[in-house]
């Protein structure tokens, strides 16, 4: 796997070993290694390998944005434009819903970028293509 830590990213809901929690660190030198955070508060070193992905249940992104993370959203519109923004964690769901719900079928496909802070890139999270999301569109 080219990018390492088992397909897992930050924000992620897991279960490592009968525990559940959210990975808030992905180590960048041992890509099999992250920081799970249970949810009475307490932190654990897993290896990534062995963690069980718990997918969101609703909602169009299929990752748990973190608070305090950037996320940059790229909307292909169907008219060749492009529209960049950018939305913390605490904001990034509503503010899609927001956007496809009022523009949905202008909308080509939409992609999610997080900056990993190990290597400073952007990394791809999720794309969603207008099938996908064209059931929260309102005419």
């Amino acid at each position: 796997m080219g990018r390492g830590w088992y397909g897992l990213y930050l924000g992620d809901r897991v279960v490592y070993e009968e525990i559940e929690g959210t990975i808030v660190k992905l180590f960048a030198l041992d890509k099999n290694k992250g920081l799970l955070l249970d949810d009475t508060g307490n932190e654990h070193t897993i290896v990534c390998e062995y963690c069980t992905k718990i997918p969101p249940k609703d909602g169009l992104l299929t990752f748990r944005p973190l608070s305090g993370i950037q996320y940059t959203v790229l909307l292909y519109n169907t008219d060749d434009f492009l529209d960049v923004y950018s939305f913390t964690g605490d904001e990034i769901e509503d503010k899609v819903m927001r956007i496809v719900t009022n523009a949905g079928n202008e909308i080509e496909k939409i992609a999610v970028y997080v900056r990993e802070t190990a290597s400073n890139l952007n990394s791809l999270y999720q794309e969603i293509k207008q099938a996908d999301f064209i059931q929260f569109y309102r005419e």
